[in-house]
């Protein structure tokens, strides 16, 4: 199932979105897309739809994560009714939305982009994935038999009662505690990063991008005060979110890199540690009598 074509009313806005984010980005392949648009057949919106988040995934552009959920959210939330048609139990397809989008966001170093349909196979496998986990969570949470089958007559009805969706569970509560730390610990890392990044910055593009991005001043009224025509200054936002995400890959990697090689040396480590207690534990033992 392919995702579905945007409506006549919100192609044109669209189209004229893409061709600007295009040609900020330099991306002239965005510009001829845009205007052949109206007349694109499902291999091309797929082709878009690969395009805009290999550009997210290798640059960060929040404006191409933009573009992408408004050029495939509608289409997303079909499929998602789609899967729910199997589902006997009532589940929200609006927060199954905000979660595949949310998957998106956060892996998109998992996207291979190597063929045209790369981002619907992708995004079809998070979709089902993810509606099976609210499907399931949602039958765990519907109702419990307060009996068993088996101590009763055929004719007989299970007594059934509502799980009460407000009880404490100390195992949730345990999960929710370290996923909080995790995140909380991912988010200290990545600011810290950024700040590295952000002080490799020239003080122009500093500016530049404190006043787009911090004081969320139009292009216009940002490129007056730093005193550059508006074109030069999308240019120079660009380029400094991109040495952003340039010098920020590279601490990831680096930091990676590091995690490897310390887990290494630590099992490395423990087999000799082993070795020596087997040896130690071999020299206590009598010799054999000839």
């Amino acid at each position: 199932m392919s995702f579905a074509a945007l409506k006549n009313e919100q192609l044109t806005s669209f189209a004229a979105r893409l061709r600007e984010f295009g040609m900020e980005s330099g991306e002239e392949g965005l510009v001829e897309t845009a205007d052949l648009l109206p007349e694109a057949t499902s291999r091309d919106r797929d082709r878009l739809s690969t395009e805009l988040m290999r550009i997210y995934r290798d640059s960060a552009s929040n404006d191409a994560f933009g573009l992408l959920y408004e050029f495939n959210s509608e289409g997303i939330l079909r499929l998602i009714f789609h899967h729910l048609r199997r589902s006997y139990y009532s589940v929200d397809a609006a927060d199954i939305l905000q979660e595949v989008f949310f998957n998106i966001y956060r892996y998109p170093f998992k996207f291979k982009p190597d063929r045209p349909s790369a981002f619907r196979n992708w995004t079809h496998s998070i979709i089902r994935n993810t509606v099976l986990k609210h499907s399931r969570k949602a039958q765990r949470n519907h109702a419990m038999s307060l009996g068993s089958t088996l101590d009763r007559d055929a004719d007989d009805g299970l007594s059934l009662e509502l799980e009460d969706a407000n009880a404490v569970n100390p195992l949730d509560n345990t999960v929710a505690h370290e996923a909080e730390q995790e995140l909380a610990g991912a988010w200290t890392l990545y600011l810290h990063f950024y700040l590295h990044a952000y002080r490799c910055l020239t003080p122009r593009e500093k500016r530049a991008l404190y006043l787009v991005e911090v004081d969320s001043l139009p292009y216009k009224e940002a490129a007056e005060k730093v005193g550059v025509r508006v074109e030069n200054l999308k240019m120079m936002i660009f380029r400094a979110r991109r040495k952003i995400f340039t010098i920020m890959k590279r601490q990831f990697s680096a930091s990676q890199s590091a995690l490897d090689r310390r887990a290494v040396q630590e099992a490395t480590a423990g087999l000799q540690r082993d070795d020596l207690d087997l040896g130690a534990a071999g020299s206590d033992q009598p010799g054999e009598r000839s």
